[in-house]
C-alpha cells in the first residue's frame, strides 16, 4: 500500500468536492439555520441557551449527514461516468487504494464542514451567553482576513480551507471560554458528529461500489434512518408490532450501525462529578466504534469494488 498514492487521490477527491456548488449551498443554508437559532431561542421561556445549543448541534448533524450521503453517492460514480477511472486503474495503483483515497477525501471534506459550522455554533452560543461584543466581532473579522490572506499567498486555495477551519474553530473555542457555557459538551458533540460521518461515508461508498447514485443515496439514507430508530423500536413494548416484525428489527439493530450513539442525551456529555472522565471515555469508545465499523465496511466495499468488471 502506497500512502503517496492514497494521499494524491484523497487530495483530488477533496478538491473536486469543495468545488461543487451544492456544497456551498448547504454551507450557506446551515449557517443561516445557526443564526436563526438565536431568534428561536428568544421565543422560548427561560430556555434560550438550551434551544440555541440543541437546535444548532442538531442542524450541524443533519447537514453533515446530508453532505456525507451526497458525496459518497456521487463522487465514485462520476469517476466511472467520466471514464477517468479507466485511465487511473491501469496505472500501478490498487483498487482498494483508490477507494481508500476517495473515502479519506470525503471524510476530510465533511470534517472541514463540521469545523466551520462548529466555529459558527460556538460563536452563536457565546453571543447567547453574553460574550464581549468586541470579541464576537473581532474574531470573525480576523478569521475572514486570515482566509483572504491565505487565498492570496497560497498557490493551492483548496488546501488553505482545512487549516483555516481548524484555526477558526480554535478561535471560537477561545471566545466561548470567556463565558459560562458547556464547552466540553459542544466540542464532544462535534467529535461524535465526525464519528457518524466516518461510518456513513463508508456505507455510501459500499453501495456506490455496485449501484447508481440515486439508489446509493436511498440505501445510505435508509441505513442511517434504521440506525437511528431500530434500537428504540426494539426496546418499545407495544402490541402494534408483530413478533416477526420485532425479530426483524432486532436483527437490523445488530447489523446496521447504531447511530444513536452519536447523538446521546445532554447528561451523557455533561460531567456531574467535577471532571470530564466519564464523558471523555464515552466519546473515545464511540469514536473507536466508528473507526472499527467504518474499517469493516470499507473492507467489504474494497472486496466488491475489486471484483467489479469495468470493461
Amino acid at each position: 500500500m502506497s500512502l503517496a498514492r492514497i494521499y494524491a487521490i484523497a487530495l483530488n477527491t477533496y478538491r473536486e468536492a469543495v468545488r461543487d456548488k451544492v456544497l456551498f449551498g448547504v454551507l450557506v443554508l446551515a449557517a443561516a439555520v445557526l443564526a436563526l437559532t438565536l431568534a428561536l431561542g428568544e421565543l422560548s421561556l427561560d430556555q434560550q441557551m438550551r434551544v440555541v445549543t440543541d437546535l444548532g448541534l442538531a442542524s450541524i448533524s443533519l447537514f453533515s449527514v446530508t453532505i456525507a450521503i451526497f458525496l459518497g453517492s456521487s463522487l465514485l460514480y462520476k469517476e466511472i461516468e467520466r471514464k477517468t477511472l479507466y485511465v487511473i486503474l491501469p496505472k500501478p495503483i490498487a483498487r482498494f487504494e483508490f477507494l481508500l483515497g476517495k473515502y479519506l477525501g470525503i471524510v476530510v471534506t465533511c470534517a472541514v464542514f463540521i469545523a466551520i459550522m462548529g466555529a459558527l455554533q460556538l460563536l452563536v452560543t457565546a453571543i447567547q451567553a453574553g460574550a464581549s461584543t468586541a470579541l464576537v466581532v473581532a474574531v470573525p473579522a480576523a478569521s475572514a482576513v486570515a482566509l483572504g490572506m491565505g487565498f492570496l499567498l497560497s498557490k493551492d486555495r483548496t488546501v488553505v480551507v482545512p487549516i483555516w477551519s481548524l484555526l477558526a474553530l480554535g478561535a471560537s473555542v477561545w471566545v466561548c471560554s470567556t463565558v459560562d457555557v458547556e464547552l466540553f459538551r459542544l466540542l464532544a458533540s462535534l467529535a461524535l458528529n465526525l464519528g457518524e460521518v466516518l461510518i456513513l461515508s463508508a456505507v455510501a461508498l459500499l453501495f456506490s461500489s455496485f449501484s447508481t447514485p440515486f439508489l446509493t443515496g436511498a440505501f445510505t439514507f435508509g441505513v442511517w434512518l434504521v440506525g437511528r430508530s431500530a434500537h428504540d423500536m426494539v426496546a418499545m413494548k407495544t402490541r402494534v408490532l408483530s413478533p416477526t416484525t420485532q425479530s426483524i428489527l432486532g436483527w437490523l439493530a445488530e447489523v446496521v450501525p447504531n447511530f444513536n450513539l452519536f447523538v446521546p442525551g445532554r447528561t451523557t456529555l455533561v460531567s456531574t462529578g467535577g471532571g470530564a472522565g466519564a464523558p471523555l471515555a464515552y466519546v473515545a469508545t464511540t469514536l473507536g466504534y466508528a473507526l472499527l465499523y467504518a474499517g469493516m465496511t470499507l473492507a467489504l466495499a474494497a472486496f466488491i469494488f475489486r471484483r467489479r468488471d469495468f470493461l
